[in-house]
């Protein structure tokens, strides 16, 4: 088991500016944690060789893409750990699967998929099930509606409400893209702080060419912004996805919940679904206490609407790319 990393305050403040923005440059991100340009690299080195940041990705709108996001979460059966690391490396490497992770509690393993229609998500799903389908003792699928990001204040003590609410949504409608704008995002995807010199290398244009069409992508949408993954066991935090029922509920008490999320420092994640459930939260939080402490707010706050909730931690993320592969066939 790999040492804690421990963060001190230069630390937090190189991490809170690299989830605002990950394609910060290096200058401005020195300026922005009162450090020199020299220290900063070499503290982004030291996190980054720490494994304390998992990866840096595009919030990426993929409904502007053609494509709608449907989570899948499972619960395995007397699989043997080579079977579900089998599982796992399935889901990393298929081309239409976004998102995955390791969890504890009431599901083992949840991932998320794209595809262009309900036809084609069912195709993906048979697959799936054709192959692993006998290790799987429960699934539930949860199509999103809209996710929805905001900062992680609490990584320098600060108070919520900052202005990020970048989402992405679930009404296709395509956008005018050529092969080297799939493949800005392709590359986006694997390294959101990867430079224009070396996306350009690996896409035959010039640098310029690069970063005119990337603000392009910025200024139709398409591309959200840019922020980290964090490896919360690396630093002995504990990441909870809140899956929350809820009943009766008005335009008026669905925004309240909204602002509450989005006021809260530790919440930096939601997703509006439906089927089991109808809401999604995840939570960084430095101790099982401080958990409890938010869910007993969320319960007091809402009890009218909130009609039940569980919740799984994630103790490994193997995957986020929101564009793991040029357009689907």
């Amino acid at each position: 088991m790999s040492r804690e990393f421990k963060l001190d305050v230069k630390d937090r403040k190189l991490l809170y500016e690299l989830d605002r923005n990950a394609r910060i440059t290096l200058t401005a991100l020195a300026k922005q944690a009162g450090v020199s340009k020299e220290v900063a690299r070499y503290r982004l080195r030291m996190l980054e060789k720490a494994g304390l940041i998992n990866t840096y990705f595009a919030i990426i709108d993929v409904a502007l893409l053609g494509y709608t996001i449907r989570k899948a979460f499972i619960k395995l059966h007397n699989a043997s750990e080579s079977q579900e690391h089998e599982l796992i490396s399935w889901l990393v490497e298929n081309k239409n699967v976004v998102w995955v992770a390791s969890c504890d509690g009431q599901f083992d393993i949840a991932f998320g998929m794209r595809a262009k229609n309900l036809e084609k998500y069912t195709e993906q799903l048979m697959e799936l099930d054709n192959k692993f389908g006998h290790l799987f003792l429960q699934r539930e699928i949860a199509p999103i509606v809209r996710g929805q990001y905001f900062y992680r204040d609490y990584l320098i003590g600060k108070e919520a409400g900052t202005e990020r609410e970048f989402a992405f949504g679930s009404v296709p409608r395509k956008v005018g893209l050529d092969g080297h704008d799939w493949r800005i995002l392709v590359e986006l995807g694997r390294d959101a702080r990867i430079s224009l010199a070396a996306m350009a290398s690996k896409i035959a244009l010039s640098p310029d060419a690069v970063g005119k069409r990337l603000r392009r992508l910025e200024r139709a949408g398409i591309i959200q912004n840019y922020i980290l993954v964090l490896n919360n066991n690396a630093i002995g935090q504990l990441h909870y996805k809140v899956l929350v029922r809820l009943r009766s509920v008005s335009q008026e008490r669905y925004r309240s919940l909204l602002e509450f999320c989005r006021l809260h420092p530790n919440i930096f994640y939601i997703v509006r679904t439906f089927g089991v459930w109808e809401f999604e939260i995840d939570l960084e939080v430095s101790d099982v206490e401080t958990f409890r402490k938010a869910m007993r707010e969320l319960k007091g706050e809402f009890s009218d609407i909130i009609s039940d909730y569980s919740y799984i931690t994630i103790y490994r993320i193997h995957k986020y790319n929101f564009c793991p592969s040029m357009e689907a066939e």
